[in-house]
């Protein structure tokens, strides 16, 4: 099946390590295709310009990835177009991107250009003290971050001593013999987050999945038999000719994988937990529970503790989102300095220009910026 339907995801985010993100997901797009690199301040125009960019394009594109900011997950770090081989992205701190071919492969569209610069040097003293207390608040959530992942990672050590893994294995199997043929051609993987520490709380963005027809709902408030069966799953789907979105736990983003999602299948498997709940979730097409591979009798052995980790990550999770909260009233006020210095009107022709280069790149047409 093709699916039809936009994607939604974060390509970094605050993590136990600082913050995280995988550049190089947008970055493959320029050699092959085109990438818009889009610099300018906080309130200048930039997720405006990308949802511009794709409504225009979304005729051309029925499967486009929206990738949101996990510090405002109502704004867009990025906008993928898959089938047309173009990315859009904003290229400020934290993530920064860097042309490698600029002009060849790369359009740096710099709205930095619109805003009246010495209205902000003006301006630079408070500035300069915003960005630091966001700078601090953001640090506080990692520190916050850090210790709970400790706590639930003690949890899952203690359920991983409990589990079968060979059964896990076996699970695995048989799910992909029934669900994906081989096909010819190399497996594409995609890493992607699916949830995040935001400061609107631990949020998964559910909609990705209404398109989604066979989805396997994995229930694990340990992460240790679902990280396990989703590995076995992902290496399997990986021999198989498809392409497949990997997404990665926001307190382990490295080396934990929360859901798979094959959206040429429409096939997606997803793990529901305490930390990061997925909220509105469509109807599971079937309920796989970690106490298939656990004994139960052993790991109630341990329950005080679990119970105790689980409470105390709970309240360092809730400490963390109040501290993005905080960072997020800041950052507003950092808008708003570069907001009164922007030339709007300038920015709505600037994207305007963009969005006929991307359109005239969508049609192979190469564009004119």
């Amino acid at each position: 099946m093709s699916m039809r339907y936009p994607l939604h995801f974060f390509l970094g985010a605050n993590s136990p390590s600082g913050f995280v993100s995988f550049p190089d997901e947008l970055t493959a797009f320029t050699e092959e295709g085109r990438l818009f690199v889009i610099k300018g301040g906080p309130g200048t125009g930039k997720s405006t310009l990308m949802r511009a960019a794709a409504g225009a394009l979304a005729d051309r594109e029925p499967e486009i990835e929206y990738i949101h900011c996990s510090s405002d997950p109502d704004s867009l770090d990025a906008v993928i177009f898959p089938r047309s081989g173009i990315a859009m992205a904003d290229a400020t701190p934290p993530h920064v991107i860097e042309p490698q071919y600029p002009g060849a492969c790369e359009t740096v569209v710099n709205l930095c250009a619109c805003w009246n610069e010495e209205l902000l040097q003006q301006n630079r003293r408070e500035i300069l003290s915003l960005c630091r207390q966001n700078a601090a608040c953001h640090q506080q959530c990692v520190r916050f971050l850090n210790a709970a992942h400790s706590l639930l990672s003690d949890n899952a050590s203690i359920a991983l001593a409990c589990t079968d893994t060979a059964k896990i294995a076996r699970t695995a199997a048989n799910i992909i013999a029934r669900e994906c043929r081989r096909r010819r051609g190399q497996s594409v993987e995609k890493r992607r987050l699916l949830s995040a520490v935001t400061p609107k709380g631990n949020i998964g963005l559910t909609e990705t999945l209404a398109g989604f027809s066979r989805i396997y709902y994995i229930k694990d408030p340990y992460g240790a038999a679902s990280n396990l069966l989703l590995a076995a799953l992902r290496a399997l789907l990986l021999e198989c000719g498809v392409t497949v979105y990997s997404c990665f736990c926001p307190l382990n983003p490295c080396g934990k994988l929360d859901h798979i999602l094959v959206p040429e299948l429409g096939l997606a498997f997803v793990t529901g937990s305490r930390a990061f709940p997925l909220e509105e979730l469509p109807e599971p097409y079937r309920v796989i529970s970690f106490s298939r591979f656990t004994d139960m009798e052993a790991l109630s052995r341990r329950r005080q503790r679990l119970r105790f980790n689980r409470r105390a990550a709970d309240e360092i999770l809730d400490a963390a989102v109040r501290s993005l909260r905080r960072a997020k009233g800041i950052h507003d006020l950092i808008e708003e300095h570069y907001s009164a210095a922007v030339d709007f009107s300038a920015v709505e022709e600037l994207t305007a220009r963009t969005i006929r280069s991307a359109r005239l790149a969508a049609e192979g047409e190469g564009g004119d910026f």
